[in-house]
């Protein structure tokens, strides 16, 4: 496998601030906003307590990416995240290297080791 060509930021994700969570951020002169949430199709997961790591059968982490434009906020790409597979929406480049959430995270914040850890590139100038 050929590493990427692309230069990663770290993404501005706090695991500790709990899941579902958006944050908006400036890159490449555009205003984005990326969304994350858990789901969780197996009940039994949530009676876990550690993290549990994403994807696994029954759970999953989804990202989703918007543009804030003139005419409104415009969705480029959502998805079910697999660390350490680069994903592109349109000019963005992005790579995540670790998902694992805890129960407790799930609708609340709080410190119980959560990691969510990805990065941003631009694949071209917007």
């Amino acid at each position: 496998m050929n590493p990427t060509p692309y230069r990663y930021l770290r993404l501005p994700i706090d695991a500790d601030q709990g899941f579902p969570q958006a944050v908006r951020m400036s890159f490449g002169g555009r205003n984005y906003v990326l969304s994350c949430y858990v789901n969780v199709t197996d009940e039994e997961l949530l009676d876990r307590d550690e993290p549990l790591p994403l994807p696994q059968p029954g759970a999953f982490l989804v990202l989703e990416v918007a543009t804030e434009e003139a005419a409104g906020t415009r969705i480029l790409f959502r998805r079910k995240l697999v660390p350490h597979r680069e994903y592109h929406a349109q000019e963005l480049a992005l790579l995540f290297t670790e998902s694992a959430v805890h129960p407790r995270n799930l609708n609340a914040s709080g410190a119980h080791n959560s990691s969510v850890v990805g990065g941003v590139a631009l694949r071209w100038a917007s």
